[in-house]
């Protein structure tokens, strides 16, 4: 039944001679464009302009989870604190959820924003004691629509680092994701994970790859599911961002398309096979991969991983090195930090994971898989962009790299 509503909703915008407007869009892609940079592309939205529509738009409440908060005055991240401080002056009631390792790096704002009225800070250290972090970033706007992706609350995230991520507007998505947000806070409160999953507020209808979420973007249908890290705290019977990956790369038929800030199949020098296995697996089935990651990655011991990929069949492999600012080194910045992968010209699997063991296993991250043509190429072309550049090189076997300078 939910399917042929939403086909018949398809069919009459395609046939009444009226489209959505793109505020209305269920579906918006989310970009952030490095300034002095050939990036960025016309389909999508700069992420600035989409979290200060978001936030403007709040009237009941904002339920934020961030990796850490970073704010340098006059940039545009200070703009969307200021949105945020602008709400909850008007009665919106926000939420946030912080790491807590990273909170000892970046506590002055939090804590400011902490003391304001209507403006709760939680720091959540669960993940640490795994030996992980808080990795996700995500904010959920009165139960009705949701924002994910690799950008976390960083000036930097705006302005001088690649991000993609994506909103969407839908209440199902929003109750189930608020259910992921309300383990968090209550671990950030101290409560056991065994006495909050059993919580009145974490249960309700799942959104998995048998019983999907039919949206549409641009007017074409669109079906969907979201996945989670780390494995045990989320409800049961949501899929795994790990589960999600090797679902996709075990179906994939002619060609697929990764965008990474990292990858390193290594976990406490142990050899962590299962993303490797997949990729070669779909590689000597026929399958086309081409791998993108940062320059961070001319690091042992992922270095060493990207070039076995290189030699193999049906694989390439390439860095990218984005130039500096013109105003001078800028630490942690400058560099591509998505996290997407493209299947068959027609998925599309947008994260906040990087791949790597801890991301999936002591980390809280998530994801959402898009089977959708119209999403699919827009962001292969966001990929392409950036493979086809001149910031990008070939992963050389032979060539021994130093690594960039990322910290002062």
């Amino acid at each position: 039944m939910r399917y042929l509503r939403m086909v018949i909703g398809v069919l009459v915008l395609l046939a009444g001679g009226y489209a959505i407007a793109p505020a209305q869009q269920p579906i918006t892609l989310v970009e952030s464009v490095p300034v002095e940079t050939t990036l960025g592309d016309s389909a999508t939205v700069r992420t600035v302009d989409a979290w200060l529509d978001m936030i403007g738009g709040a009237r009941r409440y904002i339920n934020i989870e961030q990796f850490y908060l970073s704010v340098k005055p006059g940039t545009q991240l200070q703009k969307v604190i200021d949105a945020l401080v602008a709400a909850a002056q008007r009665g919106v009631r926000i939420r946030w959820i912080a790491d807590g390792k990273f909170y000892k790096i970046y506590p002055t704002m939090l804590d400011s924003l902490n003391q304001l009225s209507n403006i709760e800070v939680r720091i959540i250290r669960t993940y640490n004691q795994m030996g992980g972090v808080q990795h996700a970033k995500f904010f959920v706007v009165d139960g009705k629509e949701v924002f994910v992706g690799s950008q976390n609350f960083d000036w930097r995230a705006l302005e001088h680092i690649h991000e993609l991520g994506v909103r969407i507007r839908s209440p199902q998505l929003a109750r189930l994701v608020e259910q992921i947000f309300e383990i968090d806070w209550h671990l950030a409160g101290g409560q056991l994970l065994k006495d909050v999953l059993r919580q009145p507020s974490i249960s309700g209808e799942l959104i998995t790859p048998q019983n999907p979420l039919y949206l549409t973007f641009q007017g074409e249908p669109v079906t969907l599911y979201p996945s989670f890290s780390p494995k045990g705290y989320f409800p049961r019977g949501l899929l795994s961002d790990e589960a999600a990956i090797l679902q996709l790369l075990a179906t994939a038929k002619n060609k697929v398309v990764i965008q990474l800030l990292s990858y390193n199949p290594q976990h406490n020098k142990k050899y962590y096979a299962t993303l490797e296995v997949a990729l070669r697996q779909a590689a000597a089935r026929g399958v086309t991969i081409q791998l993108l990651v940062s320059n961070w990655n001319k690091r042992k011991p992922g270095i060493s991983y990207l070039k076995s990929l290189q030699v193999l069949p049906n694989i390439s492999v390439r860095f990218t090195n984005l130039p500096q600012w013109s105003g001078g080194f800028i630490p942690f910045a400058r560099v591509e930090h998505c996290k997407f992968m493209v299947v068959d010209d027609s998925i599309t699997f947008i994260s906040t994971a990087n791949w790597a063991h801890s991301y999936f296993y002591a980390s809280r991250n998530w994801g959402i898989t898009l089977h959708s043509p119209a999403i699919a190429r827009i962001v292969t072309r966001i990929f392409y962009r950036s493979w086809d550049s001149a910031y990008a090189e070939p992963v050389k076997p032979c060539e021994t790299y130093q690594p960039p300078r990322i910290s002062q």
